[in-house]
């Protein structure tokens, strides 16, 4: 997973930073969607994606600046902006 990640951060953008955001919003919805049709936990996928993304983060800003946004992630998360707001109908 190391080598196909490191090797993806340095292709030329094709799309601009919106459209590569729509996209990936897109296919990880669908991939999200399949692997729970297929039984698979929402939280063993949500840990797979992190892990993913920390391999990419380490790979492009280095271990220092990953882990800078972990901080800065964690307090965000403490502080709720994670959570799901209840509906009430």
């Amino acid at each position: 997973m190391e080598i196909a990640l490191a090797e993806r951060l340095d292709m030329p953008p094709q799309m601009t930073d919106e459209e590569q955001r729509t996209l990936c919003f897109k296919l990880f919805n669908a991939f999200w969607n399949d692997a729970g049709n297929r039984g698979i936990p929402f939280d063993t996928v949500g840990t797979m994606a992190i892990s993913a993304a920390l391999f990419g983060l380490v790979a492009k800003h280095g271990t220092e600046t990953t882990a800078e946004f972990l901080e800065d992630l964690a307090k965000t998360v403490r502080e709720g902006a994670f959570e799901m707001q209840q509906q009430t109908h």
